[in-house]
């Protein structure tokens, strides 16, 4: 176990392998063709949405739920993917990034290009000409061994803070 990282280890079922549109440690974001756009992030994400206030939130896909569920459906290399969109505030820059000690055990990704799988991805400061684009919605997720309660680190500028997703399984309180 990890420190402050819950898992349950259970062998995914069956998946599909899929072949990534863009895979590496550190990748751009790719802001064009967001799925959404809003004037408020909880427009996009949902009321259980998890992020940081005025910059980003991960939205839990399952209506009801309070965890994004996992496994049974697409894979790459031994990982499960887990849906839960990228809601971003339009004009923010800020990076998304797996914290060392996951590396192996999870990737994360989100475009509307096609799959996208990293460690770490920079996003510019996505902006769009959409009305009342304030905040932008992105598919995509995570790619896990096991679910958890998974970190995601957000860092803007020189201030960086780690965030909690509930995947596959809820958050301790």
């Amino acid at each position: 176990m990890i420190a402050g990282v819950a898992f349950i280890v259970a062998a995914p079922a069956g998946g599909n392998d899929i072949s990534p549109h863009a895979a590496g440690s550190s990748l751009p974001f790719e802001c064009a063709n967001p799925i959404g756009a809003a004037s408020t992030s909880q427009e996009l994400a949902g009321p259980g949405a998890i992020g940081v206030p005025g910059v980003m939130a991960i939205s839990i896909s399952v209506i009801g739920s309070n965890t994004i569920h996992w496994g049974g459906g697409a894979s790459y290399q031994g990982l499960q993917f887990a849906k839960g969109g990228l809601v971003l505030k339009a004009g923010t820059a800020f990076t998304l990034s797996v914290p060392a000690e996951m590396h192996g055990t999870m990737l994360i990704g989100w475009s509307n290009s096609g799959y996208i799988l990293a460690h770490s991805l920079t996003i510019p400061g996505c902006t769009s000409s959409q009305p009342d684009a304030d905040w932008l919605a992105y598919p995509g997720g995570f790619w896990l061994k096991a679910s958890g309660c998974v970190p995601l680190t957000v860092t803007q500028e020189r201030s960086s803070r780690t965030i909690h997703v509930p995947v596959g399984m809820p958050c301790p309180a």
